[in-house]
C-alpha cells in the first residue's frame, strides 16, 4: 500500500515519456515526409521546365535547350513555372517562398561547350554525308601546295636566268661592231597582248558577280541584330589575290595565303560536319523557310547579307584554288614555255625582266584557271584538287569566254565540290562558326516559331534554390537538373 503512490508516479512518467517519444516520432516522420515530398516536388517541377524545350529547334536542328523567357514574361519564366508547379503539387500545408535560379548553364557558355557536346551526341547515331575524313582522303592532307621551298626555287631560277641574260648581253655588246644594221623596211613583229591587262577588265567588274549562276536566288534579308551570339566577332581572312600580277614578292605571298587549314578541319570536325548537314548553301538548299539563303557562307564570312557573304566566299575559294593551280603550272613545262615566250615578247626592250614576268604570267594563268574552277563549283560540279594536263581547263583567253568554262561533262569523283570547299573555309574560321550557327538558329526561330527568342537566354541545365515552409518549419532546397 505504501508503494502505490510510487507506482502511480512511475507509470505516469512512463506514459509521459512514451507520449513525448511518440509525438517526437510522429513529428520527425511528418517532417521527413514533408522533406521527401518537397524534394520530389522540386525535382518534378524542374523536369517539367526541361520538358518545355523549344520544339522547333529540336525538330529542325536536334538541339535541346529551354528558353528562360519561354512564355515571354521575362527572364524569370522558369522560376514562375516552378513556383506554380510546387504550389499545385504541395498543397495548402506548404508555403512556397522565393525561387531562385542558380548555376544555369547557357548554350553559349564556355565557348559554346554545351552546344558542341550535343553535336557530339548527334554524330554518335547519325552519319554525316559530308565528312572531314573524306576531304582529308581526297586531298591527302595536303594543305600547303606552295611553300618556302617552292618560293626558293622560283627565286633561284629567276636569278640564274637573269645572269644568263646579262652574260648574253655582254657578249653581244663585244660583237656589236660586226653586226649589220637592222633594215628599216623589215617586217614589224606582231604585237603581243599582255594577258594581265585582259584579266584586269574582268576583275574590275567583279569576278564573283560575273560567274554567279543565273538561277541563284539571293535573299534580301539583312542581319541587323547586335545581340546575336557572334556579335563583335570578326572573320579571319587573308587579303584577296592581287590580280595585277606585277610584283613577284606579292605573287609568292598570295600563293601561300590559302595554306594551313588541315589542323582546324580535324579539330572542329563535329561543328563543320553539323553545319554541312543542317544549313543551306548556294548549291544545296534544304529548307525554304530560312532568312538567309546562303547560310554556310554566312558561317564563314559573317557579313550581313547573302550578297556580301557570297562574294567573300568566292574570293576565298579563288585563293585556295590559286595556290594549287600555281603549284601545278610551275611543274608543267609546256605551259611554262608558253609563259616564257610571251614574257620574252613583252620584255623585248628590257630583257632582264623576262624571267620575272614569266612567273607573273604563270600566276595570272593560274588565277584564270581558278576562276574556271569556281565557275564549275558554283554549278555543283566537282573540281580536281590537284590538276594535271588532262584536267586543266583554260588558256590565256578563257576569261573572255566565261560561257565556255563549263569543262568536261562528267565529274572526277575524287575531286571536291563547292560544299566541301565551304567546309575547308569553315575550318579557317575555327570556333567562330559555332557562334554563327547559333546566330542562324536564333534568326530562323524568330521567323518560324517564337518572335522574341534570344540565344543568350537559352540554357541546357540549371539549379534551383527554393524556400519552402511546412507547419512553421523551413526547408531550404537546392536541386540541379539538365539535359
Amino acid at each position: 500500500m505504501k508503494n502505490r503512490g510510487y507506482i502511480t508516479v512511475f507509470v505516469a512518467l512512463v506514459l509521459v515519456v512514451s507520449l513525448v517519444l511518440v509525438t517526437a516520432v510522429i513529428k520527425i516522420t511528418d517532417q521527413g515526409y514533408a522533406r521527401t515530398k518537397v524534394t520530389s516536388a522540386v525535382s518534378s517541377a524542374m523536369s517539367g521546365e526541361l520538358a518545355k524545350y523549344n520544339r522547333y529547334i529540336f525538330d529542325r536542328y536536334h538541339i535541346l535547350l529551354v528558353d528562360k523567357n519561354y512564355d515571354e514574361s521575362g527572364e524569370d519564366s522558369i522560376q514562375k513555372g516552378i513556383k506554380e508547379s510546387l504550389e499545385y503539387d504541395l498543397g495548402e500545408d506548404f508555403e512556397v517562398g522565393e525561387i531562385k535560379l542558380s548555376g544555369d548553364v547557357g548554350i553559349i557558355d564556355d565557348d559554346c561547350f554545351e552546344f558542341q557536346k550535343q553535336l557530339g551526341e548527334i554524330f554518335k547515331y547519325d552519319i554525316a554525308e559530308y565528312s572531314v575524313d573524306k576531304i582529308m582522303d581526297k586531298t591527302n592532307g595536303n594543305d600547303e601546295p606552295v611553300n618556302d621551298s617552292t618560293v626558293s626555287s622560283i627565286d633561284g631560277d629567276i636569278a640564274a636566268t637573269q645572269g644568263e641574260i646579262s652574260n648574253s648581253e655582254n657578249t653581244e655588246g663585244e660583237d656589236s661592231g660586226d653586226a649589220e644594221p637592222e633594215s628599216e623596211t623589215g617586217s614589224e613583229e606582231e604585237e603581243v597582248e599582255d594577258p594581265r591587262e585582259t584579266l584586269k577588265k574582268f576583275t574590275d567588274a567583279g569576278i564573283a558577280a560575273l560567274i554567279m549562276p543565273p538561277d541563284v536566288k539571293v535573299s534580301s534579308y539583312t542581319v541587323s541584330s547586335s545581340d546575336l551570339p557572334s556579335s563583335g566577332m570578326s572573320s579571319f581572312f587573308s587579303s584577296d589575290v592581287d590580280t595585277d600580277f606585277k610584283d613577284k614578292d606579292t605573287l609568292e605571298t598570295d600563293s601561300m595565303k590559302g595554306n594551313g587549314w588541315g589542323t582546324n578541319l580535324l579539330g572542329e570536325a563535329k561543328s563543320i560536319m553539323y553545319a554541312s548537314k543542317y544549313f543551306n548553301c548556294l548549291t544545296d538548299k534544304k529548307y525554304d523557310d530560312t532568312e538567309l539563303n546562303f547560310e554556310m557562307e554566312y558561317l564563314i564570312a559573317g557579313n550581313k547579307s547573302d550578297g556580301e557573304n557570297y562574294k567573300k566566299v568566292v574570293d576565298e575559294i579563288l585563293l585556295i584554288r590559286f595556290g594549287f593551280n600555281f603549284a601545278y603550272i610551275l611543274t608543267d613545262t609546256v605551259k611554262m614555255a608558253e609563259c616564257d615566250s610571251i614574257a620574252l615578247a613583252l620584255t623585248a626592250e628590257f630583257p632582264p625582266l623576262q624571267p620575272v614576268v614569266k612567273y607573273l604570267l604563270a600566276g595570272c594563268w593560274a588565277y584564270i584557271e581558278s576562276v574556271a574552277d569556281v565557275y564549275r563549283l558554283l554549278r555543283n560540279h566537282k573540281v580536281p584538287y590537284m590538276k594535271n594536263q588532262t584536267t586543266w581547263l583554260t588558256d590565256f583567253e578563257s576569261l573572255a569566254k566565261l560561257d565556255q568554262l563549263t569543262g568536261p561533262a562528267g565529274d572526277d569523283e575524287t575531286g571536291l565540290d563547292y560544299k566541301e570547299y565551304l567546309m575547308i573555309l569553315m575550318a579557317l574560321q575555327g570556333k567562330k562558326i559555332n557562334y554563327r550557327m547559333l546566330d542562324l538558329i536564333e534568326i530562323n526561330t524568330n521567323k518560324n516559331d517564337s518572335k522574341n527568342f534570344k540565344m543568350k537566354n537559352a540554357i541546357t541545365a540549371f539549379g534551383i534554390d527554393a524556400e519552402i515552409t511546412y507547419k512553421g518549419k523551413e526547408f531550404p532546397v537546392h536541386e540541379e537538373a539538365g539535359y
